[in-house]
């Protein structure tokens, strides 16, 4: 504690040296961890920021997604959930208005916009959490299909008329997406716009020791990880995903080529079950 706050004491200085000003008042301090390890934290209550006291908090919102200490994204669920919806309500309401290609627009820009936003940081969460995104992505489709009641067609079978991916395999195609900028040779103008050097880092290629099948295979390296915590990060989940890939989506020569690939394989591998 006393090496964190006085890092938080040469930031404050620092601040002010270079015509900035530190807002303890805007700061929020928050402890993410395991269960187990916020039991031998228990007697973090507070942290000195820029001379004020401010409480450690159990949740945080940052960049539009709701943190909570454990990472569980429960609190995250609940708002998005609750702000969907709201709108899914609305456009319900005025759906008999719109046509067909009008229903879709309106949903994109005021539901998926929402329900697709930073939904990478979902991966690993826990199976109730996905059923309750599900059963958004299901009430909206019902809704833009002007299916409202629960009759048949069923809702999944809505997806697959819609070509939208089901809520767990959009979030693997999020990641999917992100990777393959970071590890493709072919990308490196995309690579040098989008992505900073602390993600790039993240992800290698795996090149053994010697020559054997796996040499050419566009693998990635997993790194070791002892917790199912760990494995929820974007170094862990993003080569595990990756490497389960097929060969030619991962050499596609061109990311517009390897989302509309990607895409596919999912689509196929989402609804191949009845």
């Amino acid at each position: 504690m006393s090496t964190l706050q006085s890092c938080l004491y040469s930031l404050h200085i620092w601040f002010c040296k270079n015509g900035m000003a530190l807002n303890a008042f805007k700061s929020v301090v928050i402890l993410f961890g395991t269960s187990q390890r916020h039991k031998s934290l228990s007697g973090l209550k507070s942290v000195n920021v820029a001379g004020t006291v401010i409480p450690v908090s159990d949740k945080v919102k940052m960049l539009g997604a709701t943190l909570d200490s454990n990472l569980t994204m429960e609190p995250h669920i609940k708002t998005l959930s609750s702000s969907c919806f709201y709108h899914i309500c609305s456009l319900k309401q005025i759906r008999s208005s719109l046509d067909d290609s009008m229903a879709g627009s309106v949903a994109s820009s005021l539901v998926s916009s929402r329900f697709d936003y930073v939904n990478s940081i979902l991966y690993g969460t826990s199976l109730k959490n996905i059923n309750r995104l599900q059963r958004i992505q299901h009430s909206l489709a019902r809704v833009v299909t002007h299916r409202c009641s629960r009759a048949l067609p069923s809702a999944t079978a809505l997806l697959k008329q819609l070509h939208l991916l089901p809520v767990e395999w959009h979030i693997r195609f999020k990641l999917d997406s992100t990777a393959s900028p970071l590890v493709s040779s072919h990308f490196d103008y995309v690579n040098s716009i989008l992505y900073p050097p602390y993600l790039t880092d993240q992800l290698q290629y795996y090149q053994p020791s010697r020559s054997l099948h796996s040499s050419g295979s566009h693998q990635l390296v997993k790194p070791q990880h002892k917790l199912s915590f760990g494995s929820r990060t974007f170094r862990i989940s993003a080569p595990y995903i990756w490497n389960s890939l097929p060969t030619n989506i991962c050499e596609a020569q061109s990311l517009l080529t390897f989302r509309r690939h990607l895409k596919t394989h999912y689509f196929r591998s989402a609804f191949s079950t009845p």
